[in-house]
């Protein structure tokens, strides 16, 4: 395959799979998606299937299935509710599919889910988590320049390769200074999702909007408010501290990305800071 059009479809690729993860609400089909993406039908499928190695409308099912895991351990949504938002018409029909996925139907599901909260987690514990208490803020827009990492959280080789190939794009492109933040942005739960299929984002800050180029995607973090947690210690913890404060932002959480960005970077797990930034509501 000539180089250009593998570098093309890489952008294709990140399009679409920001496109799904945006609009699992909606009716997704393959010909509306090869469509968005001006591309036959038959080429649209191969390239989709070649590139992730699975099928779109298995691709979007898994999705759908496992956002609805993530809403049912932080949120309190009604059936039918959320069944809308993962783009079923009925409370019926999404049960269904999500017992055929997971075996057991949503409510079943549901109640199976336990959770260390800032009332049940004892105190020596919540220390030990490394997180200091939050600040709010409301953050501007910010233009995010990213690249992709699909495998085990945390696999050296991989990250490595992503993190120096987003960095040889910036020096490339003359988008690196002083002013620029480094962020990460975890969509998958590894609990849920298999560990080969989750899905990382390597991100720094950049002035302006670019354009996509090959690997390197570009998206906005949009301006919003959001609870600011100070995190110490090594990335491993990363999954216990996101659960700590899911389960303490519950009640107040909007429906935007949530993101890490990585203040001090250090071979040393004693010297790393990283702040997560959890979406929550106006009030």
């Amino acid at each position: 395959m000539k180089e250009e059009t593998t570098y093309g479809h890489q952008e294709l690729i990140n399009q679409v799979i920001d496109y799904i993860h945006t609009h699992l609400h909606k009716a997704l089909t393959l010909e509306m998606l090869a469509a968005e993406m001006h591309m036959s039908v038959y080429h649209f499928h191969r390239l989709f299937k070649s590139h992730l190695q699975e099928t779109l409308s298995a691709y979007i099912t898994r999705q759908r299935m496992e956002r609805a895991v993530m809403y049912l351990q932080t949120r309190d949504l009604s059936l039918q509710e959320l069944s809308e938002k993962m783009g079923y018409d009925t409370a019926q029909s999404f049960s269904k599919a999500f017992k055929r996925y997971f075996g057991v139907s949503p409510v079943a599901f549901g109640n199976t889910l336990t959770f260390n909260t800032p009332e049940t987690t004892p105190i020596e514990d919540i220390a030990f988590i490394g997180l200091d208490e939050p600040e709010v803020l409301l953050i501007s827009p910010m233009y995010i320049a990213y690249i992709r990492i699909i495998g085990p959280y945390g696999e050296k080789e991989s990250y490595e390769l992503g993190w120096g190939k987003l960095c040889g794009f910036l020096k490339e492109n003359k988008l690196q200074s002083k002013a620029t933040r480094w962020f990460g942005i975890s969509f998958d739960d590894p609990t849920i999702t298999k560990k080969k299929q989750c899905r990382f984002y390597a991100c720094a800050s950049v002035a302006q909007r670019k354009k996509p180029s090959g690997a390197i995607g570009t998206l906005t973090i949009e301006s919003g408010k959001y609870a600011v947690y100070t995190y110490k210690g090594s990335y491993s913890g990363l999954l216990r501290a996101y659960t700590y404060i899911y389960s303490r932002e519950k009640g107040r959480l909007r429906n935007a990305l949530s993101f890490e960005e990585y203040v001090t970077w250090s071979d040393n797990p004693a010297k790393q800071i990283t702040k997560i930034y959890i979406p929550i509501q106006k009030k």
